[in-house]
């Protein structure tokens, strides 16, 4: 293989999204007195569970380009607290979404293997991202995960008005790199996003999946482990 260019995905393949969210709604979970808002008492991992599932219904409608960010950001929230029964005022509503925008990304913890990942990639390839996150947020973590020394290239979403897996994006960000199709390769933990994304723009790609979520897409390459990626490399 005769790559050049490395481009990684952020969220759940280097920064620990999954992590880090959690820390950070627990944290507001207890500052807020969730448990104790609603008409019965809220459990932790009942809550954690049923936001993720439709945090995760919202960024699918995010990036298939049916609402903008400020309304993900917003009806997450709005739904989950309607979905326990949680009286909460608009203002307050939007108080719990800033005040999550502003804690979760200065969290720090990245995905397993992943510091040793980049420390051995730096200085033998051009390393990059590619990210469907806000463009106010992704510089944020990228600091305080102290990556920033790691990334030649970061291309959000939010910078150039496309979304993974459109091929606009990938086009963009391989300009932006001064990269060759042919000399580079995309790394990422979705199959809708990164992937999707890299087959059509015709680029090597490899779909990290740490759950071993069953799957039948085709892909160039899957790891579990980031780990393995040092051994391609």
């Amino acid at each position: 293989m005769n790559y050049k260019h490395i481009f990684f995905d952020l969220d759940d393949t280097i920064w620990d999204f999954r992590r880090n969210s959690k820390e950070t709604l627990l944290e507001l979970f207890e500052h807020y007195n969730l448990a104790e808002a609603g008409k019965e008492v809220i459990d932790q991992q009942d809550f954690l569970t049923k936001y993720y599932a439709i945090n995760q219904e919202l960024w699918k409608q995010y990036r298939e380009n049916n609402i903008d960010h400020q309304t993900l950001r917003m009806v997450r929230f709005e739904r989950i607290f309607t979905q326990f029964k949680i009286d909460m005022p608009h203002q307050l509503v939007k108080r719990f979404s800033d005040d999550y925008l502003g804690m979760a990304p200065t969290k720090p913890h990245l995905c397993d293997q992943a510091q040793e990942l980049l420390d051995y990639l730096k200085g033998k390839y051009e390393l990059h991202i590619i990210t469907n996150g806000f463009s106010d947020i992704q510089p944020v973590k990228i600091a305080s995960a102290k990556l920033g020394d790691y990334f030649n290239v970061v291309v959000t979403s939010g910078c150039t008005g496309y979304k993974k897996p459109s091929t606009q994006i990938f086009e963009y960000a391989l300009r932006q790199a001064g990269a060759k199709t042919q000399e580079s390769i995309m790394i990422g933990d979705s199959l809708e996003a990164d992937i999707a994304g890299a087959k059509n723009s015709a680029l090597d790609h490899v779909f990290y999946n740490p759950l071993q979520k069953a799957h039948k897409e085709e892909v160039y390459k899957e790891i579990t482990s980031l780990k393995e990626l040092i051994e391609m490399f």
